[in-house]
């Protein structure tokens, strides 16, 4: 785990077609699905929602990331990528995004 900095961008700022970097905290996990990729293999996805102080994202998670987070835990999000989905954006690793954990205790320390 990491300690906290200031990210580089807050969850109500973010627009699709961007890569971000945010932190926020797991709000709810749906549960893991397995779906089947263009390629014919089959990468399980997860979806789930990400919270900071000034928002709400949809969070895309796949593969292995699917099973490293809980409803509660802190993340950074670096170099995500934010996609539109039905009018909404939401956030998914993307190519070269990393999905960091971060220390819970204290309060929030994400303000505008």
């Amino acid at each position: 785990m990491t300690d906290s900095r200031p990210p580089g961008t807050f969850i109500s700022d973010l627009r699709p077609s961007r890569i971000a970097t945010i932190e926020g905290t797991i709000v709810t996990l749906e549960p893991t699905r397995e779906v089947e990729t263009r390629a014919g293999a089959k990468r399980k996805v997860r979806h789930g929602k990400l919270s900071d102080r000034t928002g709400e994202i949809t969070l895309v998670l796949w593969g292995a990331d699917v099973d490293r987070v809980a409803p509660g835990d802190r993340v950074r999000i670096t170099e995500g990528w934010v996609s539109d989905y039905r009018g909404r954006p939401q956030i998914s690793l993307g190519k070269t995004g990393t999905l960091e954990m971060l220390a819970s205790d204290g309060p929030d320390p994400i303000s505008r």
